[in-house]
C-alpha cells in the first residue's frame, strides 16, 4: 500500500489560539521523523505565523516561535497565497520560517488522486 502525504491544515488566527499551529508543526515534525511525507498548510489567519512581529504578540509566542524555528528545513511548509496577500505576508516572511506559498488547487487535486490526505487541526 502506498503511503499517502499528510498535510496539516491550520486556519486559525495563532493570537486567538496557538494550538493548532504548534500541533500542526508538532505532527508534521513526527511523521518525517517516522520518514512519512508531510507538510504544514497555513491557511486564513494562520498565514500570521509569517509576521515576526505578529507572533511576538501572542501569548505563548516563545513556544510558538520554538516550533517554528524546530520545524524550519525539516519539514514541508506552505502557504495560501490568497491569504497570505489578504494579510499583506511578504515572500520574504514566508520564507523566513521556511514556507512557500502554493495553491489549493495543488492540494486538492492531490486529494482527489488519492496522494495526499488533508488533516484540519
Amino acid at each position: 500500500m502506498a503511503r499517502k502525504r499528510l498535510i496539516f491544515l491550520v486556519t486559525a488566527d495563532p493570537a486567538a489560539d496557538p494550538s493548532p499551529v504548534v500541533t500542526a508543526y508538532r505532527f508534521a515534525r513526527a511523521a518525517a521523523s517516522a520518514r512519512l511525507e508531510a507538510e504544514v498548510r497555513l491557511a486564513g489567519d494562520a498565514v500570521l505565523v509569517a509576521d515576526a512581529a505578529y507572533v511576538a504578540t501572542v501569548p505563548g509566542a516563545e513556544s510558538l516561535r520554538e516550533q517554528l524555528d524546530a520545524a524550519a528545513h525539516r519539514v514541508a511548509v506552505t502557504a495560501c497565497p490568497q491569504a497570505a496577500g489578504a494579510h499583506g505576508i511578504h515572500p520574504d516572511q514566508l520564507s523566513a520560517i521556511s514556507a512557500r506559498p502554493r495553491p489549493l488547487a495543488e492540494i486538492l487535486v492531490e486529494v482527489a488522486e488519492g496522494s495526499s490526505v488533508l488533516v484540519h487541526l
